[in-house]
């Protein structure tokens, strides 16, 4: 670390004050960082030394009466406190220190300097303070100068690549902007072409969140010597949403790169912040549009029709939706999660090469897809897949479920492919145990699931099944989930009693019990469509 608004040691002798003062001791460097100026006029002040780097003034009176022995413990004590040097006004008071003293002295790396009588503590206070005070003015007016070079970069409409272009004026080593809201991580690579991929390596190895809220300053290997590293969290609406990451690799990293990366923080939160509020208010726009498209209004439906254009949607092509659904147990609901599904769900359109829409509303996000001539389900197929993957590596603390509807001819008929899709990623969710579900391929669940005859399925179930669901509730019994085993196993007695955990006896009692209780003959065909066909409908009624 270099601390560019730090005093050294070396710096404070060169003053004018100090020219007829003399170093005692021999250290061939004097490069000990002066913090501060301290008094001591007798020994008790020691306990009172608490900042590493002060200068301790005081005069030959103290050491008057104390045998050499006693002056070098006296060292040894002030050194212990991480002492910058020892300034002594000898004469008149003592004629010198000890040989002995001195030498200690020079073992230990304590600078002791021969203070001239003339030079008063005032005065030294006074002139090292200034020249610490203009050393620290000097960095904070360069930190000062980036920050303005980096809001007119933002206020020039420039985006965060020209903000970095701004840092590398002034801060020459390597620099990543870490955005995690939009999976990005921006990087001059033109600037460290010949390290890009060490670095970048690095950086992606970095295990950063949105909790991650402090600056971390450590080192990492970088070809086999360490270098280090300066973690800056940028913070929007009180969150991480990324981090500025920076490496030592040509030299260390100062404390002015430090003030500087800190106050660039906050442009590139405004950035940050410019991106999301364009996202909000492009969906708001097109959800206009798709609450027309999918109203069940036949004059809503035509008005969106016109504007389809716009979208570059044509009315006469194919469509489908897929219908999004990221959630957490542990995490309530938030805009801020959906419109990062939204952004990484644009990731996987983009380079599809079809028009597309990514609608954010509520809690859920859809996707519109207009597909090409002679495609169809396996292309929608392909998206959901491709979504999917990517948002549950991406978003690894959340469970993805998506619904995909089924592929109809024109804009007009797209509310038929959402409905779809909400049945869809309901079975998902409630009663087909995968997370991605395509309607088409929902078998008899595509005709359970139709809401036009949900009174007749729930008669159906009545008369079916519901008296041995009403026998387990009496009961504490398990005969439908027996009931259900049994289908899964095809019958198979063996199977089923190695399922259940259960003897085979068991299982063969369960089973006429199922069959007195339901009025059924499992043995007829009939009948078994029956029963598994009232299973499918129980699960379905569990969500209605």
């Amino acid at each position: 670390m270099i601390n560019e608004s730090s005093v050294h040691l070396q710096e404070v002798l060169a003053l004018p004050l100090f020219e007829s003062s003399k170093l005692l001791t021999t250290h061939e460097q004097l490069s000990h960082l002066v913090t501060s100026v301290n008094v001591m006029l007798d020994k008790e002040i020691i306990e009172w030394i608490g900042q590493d780097g002060q200068v301790i003034l005081t005069t030959g009176q103290i050491f008057e009466k104390l045998p050499a022995a006693e002056q070098i413990e006296l060292f040894k004590a002030i050194a212990e406190k991480n002492v910058a040097a020892v300034f002594v006004k000898i004469t008149p008071y003592i004629e010198a220190l000890p040989p002995e003293v001195i030498a200690v002295c020079s073992e230990i790396n304590l600078p002791v300097i021969d203070l001239a009588y003339e030079v008063s503590f005032t005065e030294i206070f006074s002139t090292v303070y200034n020249l610490m005070f203009e050393r620290q003015s000097a960095v904070l007016q360069r930190v000062e100068n980036l920050h303005k070079d980096t809001m007119n970069v933002v206020v020039s409409g420039g985006n965060i690549d020209d903000i970095l272009k701004s840092i590398h004026k002034t801060i020459a080593s390597p620099v990543f902007i870490r955005d995690y809201y939009f999976e990005d991580t921006h990087f001059l690579k033109s600037a460290f072409e010949d390290d890009y991929a060490l670095l970048y390596e690095n950086i992606e190895g970095v295990q950063l969140d949105m909790k991650n809220s402090k600056i971390v300053w450590d080192t990492v290997v970088f070809k086999e010597r360490e270098i280090e590293r300066l973690i800056v969290p940028i913070f929007v609406k009180n969150q991480v949403f990324g981090h500025i990451v920076t490496y030592g690799k040509a030299h260390a990293i100062s404390n002015y790169d430090k003030l500087g990366l800190e106050a660039a923080s906050n442009i590139i939160a405004l950035e940050f912040l410019k991106k999301i509020s364009v996202q909000e208010v492009e969906n708001k726009y097109k959800l206009e549009f798709f609450d027309d498209l999918i109203s069940l209004d036949e004059i809503r439906r035509s008005k969106a029709v016109e504007r389809a254009s716009n979208f570059r949607f044509s009315e006469g092509s194919y469509y489908a939706i897929l219908d999004i659904n990221v959630y957490s147990k542990n995490n309530g609901d938030d805009s801020e999660r959906s419109l990062k599904v939204a952004y990484l769900t644009e990731m996987i359109c983009k380079d599809m090469g079809r028009a597309y829409m990514i609608l954010n509303k509520s809690d859920r996000i859809y996707l519109l897809v207009m597909l090409k001539e002679g495609e169809g389900t396996a292309i929608i197929r392909k998206y959901a897949r491709y979504i999917y993957d990517l948002l549950r590596s991406k978003m690894k603390k959340y469970h993805t479920q998506i619904g995909v509807g089924r592929v109809y001819k024109g804009l007009s008929n797209v509310h038929k492919s959402l409905q779809d899709a909400t049945k869809a990623l309901e079975a998902a969710m409630f009663y087909i145990g995968e997370d991605v579900v395509l309607f088409e391929e929902m078998g008899i669940y595509k005709i359970l699931s139709n809401t036009a005859i949900k009174n007749e399925l729930e008669m159906f179930y009545k008369d079916i099944l519901e008296p041995l669901t009403q026998y387990d509730q009496r009961k504490d019994t398990e005969l439908v989930k027996t009931l259900e085993v049994y289908f899964e196993c095809n019958g198979n007695l063996k199977k089923m009693s190695e399922s259940l955990y259960t003897h085979y006896n068991t299982v063969l009692y369960r089973l006429s019990r199922i069959q007195e209780i339901m009025k059924i003959d499992l043995e007829k065909e009939e009948h078994r469509f029956a029963a598994q066909t009232a299973l499918k409908v129980h699960k379905i009624m569990k969500i209605v």
